[in-house]
């Protein structure tokens, strides 16, 4: 059980620290095109590891599961996560107390799953683990590009 501790505080850092940038970012303006919102999906690439060193055992039930969950996880996040162009001319991620509570619930969810399944070997369940975090990541950030997308070409048409 000592192993496992300094991966939960990791893990809870990480998490936090994904928080609270995400509220940073409702008070500053997303610049560009929008690829800084595509571009944490690049950073997913290290852990295809998992599926290509598969050394977990796992089941077409739990990689349905997985995928449900993280799709499911993905709704709320597209729901409440939007854009806005402000008096300033600037877009700007808009303020939604709805998606702080979803983002965290998310997280704790997450750590429920790692702490309380223990039936499953830790290699199958960091595999799961990861899948579910890619079906709800990628949703996601294409959702949101295509909203950012849709309020920069609102800005441009109003700016002719």
């Amino acid at each position: 059980m000592q192993t496992a501790l300094p991966a939960t505080s990791m893990f809870l850092i990480i998490g936090l620290f994904i928080l609270v940038r995400r509220i940073r970012s409702m008070y500053k303006p997303t610049k560009g095109r929008g690829t800084r919102i595509i571009l944490p999906l690049l950073f997913l690439t290290p852990g295809f590891s998992f599926f290509l060193n598969a050394s977990g055992n796992v089941t077409y039930l739990q990689l349905s599961i997985a995928i449900f969950l993280g799709v499911g996880f993905s709704i709320p996040l597209i729901l409440w996560s939007d854009y806005e162009l402000r008096n300033d001319g600037l877009i700007y991620a808009k303020k939604s107390p709805a998606f702080i509570i979803t983002f965290s619930i998310m997280i704790a969810l997450r750590y429920f799953f790692r702490q309380h399944i223990s039936t499953i070997e830790p290699a199958t369940l960091n595999m799961l683990i990861f899948l579910l975090v890619i079906c709800y990541l990628i949703p996601w950030r294409i959702a949101c590009y295509i909203k950012y997308k849709n309020v920069l070409k609102l800005k441009n048409t109003v700016s002719l």
